[in-house]
């Protein structure tokens, strides 16, 4: 929850240091839920800035006894939108990662926490099709690694993949949007992938993720909104690993609830998930919660 409040308490920050003369003048479910990226496109000139604060909570082991018992995981994201034309938009975001777990070895308690810049991400997203009231878009995305594979725990030995900052790959991420803007209400649909491209230095990749999240807003008022999504993902296993059962293989169905606002143009947003249902395979532990906290403000 300390790391909840420091999300809330930037935010608060950045609106009161900005421009209130600039407001943003989009109905406030112009935008998807916080938790979905790349569903939108801005006009010529335009630029957005953004913060996200993502938190996830694993736990139910397989093994009581010894192994994995808890995970948790954040990630603080800083992004910027640009659109050098109506024809384009450009997205870029850098990312840092906190992640810790519990574990139990020989029937001693250890744990291990590593916190450390994440892999970048660039992207291209284009407007296929656009009217008053409905939209089409088309994201290609890029992931950049820069984060760190290295991390070691106490004992000096290094962590495996799912706990390093970094993916230590080049990744593609491409996705297909749409959006429907009705009176009062909207909702969407997108589809996308994950896609990576090569191994890491380790001879490690990630497993590729297919994913499919469907919503739907309501506007209490002109400058709230509530939503719903639910949200499919298909992760395969990451390869190369020494014990490929802890490669994360899994699907998992969430359900999503959020609220939306506009204060003098800038959007403050919060949108928690539970899933609903998840096949880990011989992964130690399960999804338990997940928090998205985010602000964004356009120009």
């Amino acid at each position: 929850m300390n790391r909840l409040f420091f999300a809330a308490a930037s935010a608060v920050v950045l609106s009161v240091s900005a421009n209130a003369d600039d407001a943003y003048n989009a109905r406030v479910d112009d935008h998807a839920p916080i938790g979905v990226m790349g569903d939108h496109f801005h006009k010529k000139g335009e630029y957005m800035y953004s913060l996200r604060a993502m938190f996830m909570d694993m736990g139910s082991p397989l093994n009581t006894a010894a192994g994995p018992q808890s995970m948790s995981k954040a990630m603080y994201m800083a992004g910027m939108m640009y659109a050098p034309s109506d024809k384009v938009t450009f997205a870029a975001s850098l990312k840092y990662s906190d992640k810790s777990m519990d574990m139990l070895m020989m029937g001693n308690e250890m744990d291990a926490g590593v916190s450390d810049i994440a892999d970048a991400g660039f992207s291209a997203i284009i407007p296929v099709y656009k009217h008053h009231d409905r939209r089409l878009l088309v994201k290609l995305g890029a992931n950049i690694p820069v984060g760190p594979t290295d991390k070691q725990d106490a004992a000096g030995a290094r962590l495996n993949l799912g706990m390093q900052p970094g993916t230590g790959s080049w990744g593609f991420s491409p996705s297909v949007t749409y959006s429907q803007f009705l009176n009062g209400w909207s909702y969407g649909v997108q589809a996308g992938a994950s896609i990576w491209l090569d191994d890491n230095s380790y001879g490690e990749r990630v497993g590729d993720t297919l994913s499919l999240t469907s919503w739907a807003a309501v506007q209490v008022k002109d400058a709230i909104s509530v939503s719903t999504r639910i949200a499919y993902a298909d992760m395969a296993a990451t390869t190369g690993l020494m014990m490929p059962a802890t490669g994360d293989e899994r699907q998992i169905l969430t359900g999503y609830a959020g609220i939306n606002t506009l204060v003098k143009g800038h959007r403050f947003a919060i949108e928690a998930g539970v899933p609903l249902w998840q096949d880990r395979g011989l992964n130690a532990l399960k999804s338990e919660f997940s928090l998205i906290v985010g602000w964004q403000k356009a120009f």
